[in-house]
């Protein structure tokens, strides 16, 4: 949205086109991991190629960054016999595996569960666990360069008062060699010893329900990326992805925020959205599922009269892509249009229909920032 407002003159464009002092972009390299796990016959969340890199670089002093936007060790606990998965009793979502903790937790509303060894469902001995978290890294990383410094950085492993504050003093100092973390160090950090930078599972975000995915996924790959190179020696950045052909790893591995903004807002101006339009968004949600579902449906249909005559565009009502939080569930309507009259003046069409009770409540979000 700001680019385009800046391309039109709504705003004026101001153009960083190099580092300070005139240092290198660092080069990124696309390790396709499509072709890594048939070579190497089993699931490797370290490249070969980046594993070699990270030898290299700690052999010559150097530091290295790991990066995954996403916490905890494993993603995904369930019974390989039934195919039974374990999920929070309290919202629509599955559990993530904590090994520190020794429980499952639902990373929505914190609900913490044992993790059973007989299945539920079918009663078989053997639940397992799969997915990568940044917990589960660092372990692997420690068993794969023992007696080198490695930490890591996520919401887990700083939650006491100045213990970010301490990892990064350790990191400065050199006495951790290997960062790993979440999004917490995708901005801000400046260490000139820093050579390396692996971006695991970069397409973690890229197809989520949300039409700014492939946006989000962009800014995090060129904010991480830009955590190395910092100081003489230069960088590198390695990009592990099943999706290198795609414009958003391709255009983030050439540094071209200007050829990807080109691909997203054609893609944007095709379908109607924004920056092409005006969105809002209504979010529905109560306890009860089917009153919730009833007034979204009574919401989009007077929601799609008052489109009719304006020249709106209503999505859904359909339920939300996470349809419960806390024993709350959700359902969603998407409205488009030219202008933000138009949407005022569909939303006022809709108030009488809107629930009067505590059982619904009715959520409004014009320019919504996500769609989940």
């Amino acid at each position: 949205e700001s680019y385009l407002n800046a391309r039109a003159g709504n705003y004026e464009m101001a153009s960083l086109p190099g580092r300070v002092q005139g240092r290198p972009m660092p080069k990124v390299e696309m390790v396709d991991m499509s072709k890594e796990m048939p070579a190497v016959r089993r699931f490797r969340f370290l490249s070969r190629r980046l594993t070699a890199v990270m030898e290299d670089r700690l052999e010559r002093g150097e530091q290295v960054i790991i990066f995954l936007n996403r916490r905890g060790f494993a993603t995904y606990v369930f019974c390989p016999r039934c195919g039974w998965a374990m999920r929070c009793q309290h919202c629509d979502i599955a559990m993530t595996y904590h090994k520190r903790l020794g429980r499952a937790v639902c990373h929505y509303c914190g609900r913490r569960s044992t993790v059973p060894e007989i299945c539920p469902e079918c009663k078989a001995q053997g639940v397992k666990s799969i997915g990568l978290g940044t917990e589960k890294v660092e372990e692997e990383i420690r068993a794969r360069f023992p007696g080198v410094g490695c930490a890591r950085m996520d919401s887990d492993s700083v939650r006491g008062r100045g213990s970010h504050v301490r990892v990064l003093d350790a990191f400065r100092s050199g006495e951790v060699r290997i960062l790993v973390g979440t999004k917490m160090i995708a901005k801000g950090l400046d260490f000139p010893n820093v050579t390396l930078v692996g971006v695991v599972n970069a397409d973690t975000a890229l197809h989520l329900p949300d039409f700014r995915a492939g946006e989000r996924t962009y800014q995090l790959v060129s904010q991480v990326a830009g955590r190395t190179g910092r100081g003489s020696r230069g960088g590198l950045v390695i990009v592990q992805t099943f999706q290198p052909a795609h414009y958003t790893m391709r255009c983030a591995a050439a540094h071209d925020y200007v050829a990807f903004a080109k691909v997203e807002l054609g893609h944007r101006e095709t379908l109607g959205l924004p920056p092409f339009s005006r969105a809002a968004r209504l979010v529905a949600e109560g306890r009860n599922e089917r009153q919730v579902r009833d007034a979204a449906l009574a919401i989009g249909k007077a929601l799609r009269e008052g489109a009719a005559a304006r020249n709106g565009v209503v999505h859904g009502p359909q339920p939300c892509p996470i349809e419960k939080i806390k024993d709350r569930f959700r359902w969603h309507i998407l409205l488009l249009a030219g202008k933000w009259r138009t949407l005022h003046d569909m939303i006022e069409v809709a108030k009488p229909v809107l629930p009067r009770g505590r059982q619904v409540r009715v959520a409004i979000d014009v320019d919504p920032v996500s769609m989940l």
